[in-house]
This record gives C-alpha cells, sequence and structure tokens, in this order.
C-alpha cells in the first residue's frame, strides 16, 4: 500500500516517463528487498528456536491444552511438519486421555504481544481464501433471529459475511483483533464486547486457539443464557498441520471434553467434506 501511493505521488512530481520508469523499477527492488530482508528474518528468529529446542524438547514435561493431562514428551504421539510460513520446524503431541493434537509448543511459549506481532506481520501480506460462504452457513446453523445480537469471531478482513447479514436485518457484527480491515461493524478489542450475546460463530478460527479452554469460558461469559456457538473447521480432523498458527486440533473426544469444562454442551455437529462444523450450547 505504501509502494503504490508512492508511485501515485511520484508520476504527479515527474513529467518524464522515462524518470518514471526508473523510479518505479527503483521502488520495485526496494519491495522485493524488504520481502527478503522479513523472510530472512523470520525464518532466522525460528531457526535459532529451533536450535534451542533441540537441546530442551527431550527433557520438558507437556500439558494437553483441552483436559490438561500432563506428562514427558514420550508420554504423547509426536506428529512432526515444516511451517510453510518459515517457521522451522513444527513438532506437535496427542493426548491419549482426549485424543487433542497440541502445539507446537515454541508457539505456545510466545507472549502475547509476540504473537500479535506475530499475526500483524502475516496479515500485512497473507489473505486468505475467500470463504464467506462457510462464515455464513455456521451462522444459519446457529437458528438466528432478528433482534439478538451475534459476533462473527476472528471474521479477517477477506469476506463480506458480517455485512451482508446485516442487509439481511440481523445484527451481526465481526470481531478482528489483528488482520487490517476498514469494513464498518468491527470491534478490534474484546473490551468493546457486551455481554448478552445470544450467538458466537467462527469459520477457520478455534483450530488457533492458545487456550482453548479458557477462551471458551470467556464465550461463556458473553453468552444469555441457552446461548449458542458456532465453530466450523477442517482441524476437528488433523488437516492443515503445516503452519505453526495451528495451535490445537481438536480431535476424538476433545470436543466433548472441552465444552464440559467450559460450561457448554454440544448440540449439533455438521460434517460435509472439509465442512466440519460443532454446535455447542450454554448450560
Amino acid at each position: 500500500m505504501i509502494f503504490c501511493l508512492m508511485r501515485s505521488l511520484l508520476r504527479r512530481l515527474l513529467g518524464s516517463s522515462k524518470d518514471e520508469l526508473k523510479l518505479s523499477n527503483r521502488v520495485d527492488k526496494l519491495e522485493a528487498q524488504l520481502l527478503l530482508l522479513e523472510q530472512h528474518h523470520v525464518r532466522g528468529f525460528w531457526f535459532t528456536q529451533d536450535r534451542i529446542d533441540d537441546r530442551s524438547l527431550s527433557t520438558r514435561r507437556y500439558a494437553c491444552l483441552i483436559c490438561g493431562h500432563e506428562d514427558e514428551r514420550s508420554g504423547f504421539e509426536i506428529l512432526r511438519s515444516e511451517c510453510i510460513f518459515n517457521g522451522g520446524k513444527l513438532e506437535r503431541y496427542k493426548c491419549p486421555k482426549c485424543d487433542c493434537i497440541f502445539g507446537t509448543q515454541k508457539f505456545l511459549d510466545l507472549d502475547d504481544r509476540m504473537v500479535d506481532l506475530e499475526y500483524e506481520l502475516l496479515y500485512s501480506r497473507y489473505r486468505e481464501n475467500e470463504t464467506g460462504h462457510l462464515e455464513d452457513r455456521s451462522f444459519r446453523s446457529l437458528r438466528p433471529t432478528s433482534g439478538a445480537v451475534y459476533i462473527n469471531w476472528g471474521a479477517g478482513a477477506w469476506n463480506d459475511t458480517t455485512q451482508k447479514l446485516r442487509a439481511e436485518g440481523f445484527d451481526v457484527w465481526s470481531y478482528e483483533p489483528s488482520a487490517p480491515t476498514t469494513a464498518p461493524f468491527v470491534i478490534k478489542s474484546t473490551d468493546e464486547i457486551s455481554v448478552g450475546l445470544a450467538g458466537i460463530f467462527s469459520n477457520n478460527v478455534i483450530e488457533h486457539f492458545r487456550n482453548p479452554v479458557e477462551q471458551f469460558r470467556k464465550f461463556h461469559s458473553l453468552l444469555v443464557e441457552g446461548g449458542k456457538m458456532a465453530h466450523s473447521s477442517p482441524c476437528y480432523e488433523y488437516a492443515y498441520p503445516f503452519t505453526r498458527f495451528h495451535t490445537v486440533f481438536l480431535l476424538g473426544r476433545s470436543p466433548e471434553v472441552l465444552a464440559a469444562l467450559s460450561g457448554f454442551r454440544i448440540v449439533d455437529r455438521i460434517k460435509d467434506g472439509e465442512y466440519i462444523n460443532v454446535v455447542f450450547e450454554k448450560v
């Protein structure tokens, strides 16, 4: 965006097309160098972290993000992959008690501000595929009513689901703390969210939670009695493991365990190819 504005300004200042082309080429080169520097920094950061982890992984104890089961590394099934966003090695653990797969631990160990920076940097360049039809489908699974308030959790900046639903008369808001967006009806901080929500829905978000039980308890506090949530994601199976940003995969018994620990019950489950949606009700 900055480079586009620079080009536009320089076109006005320069009368010669030859000078304009020369400067445009320089801007392109600077942009390419900036991208290269960014990739070098991210790759170098995680390469260093991997070398540190190589010395400590075998002696650490790990706790499941869902049920809290704790054991040494050898007590979990280990699953390995590589991050496509220059995040190095990914090592995750399958819990023998609830079937959840969690990790990578090096990403879970980051403090909140560093995690925010990771997402801000990612979304400064990366744009996910348009998935508004899936968000819409998850919203409809709540059996919404007019006059009630709903939040599209982690709405991103690439879908216009919220705007379309509002045009239908539904009181829907987006919550998006990381992806830059100028869309209306977007909440950037949880401090702006009032209690009394009728429902919360998301698509491709639940797998990013670093503390799912705590997050679900927060949802519980925001919803009215009997309020519902619909969280759809292919990561109720071990799908798309090649990114460090996916920290939890709710396989097997883990959705029911998560619901029980946070004051919910599961009232519906839909699977249609990669579209998997679980509906939770506050109890």
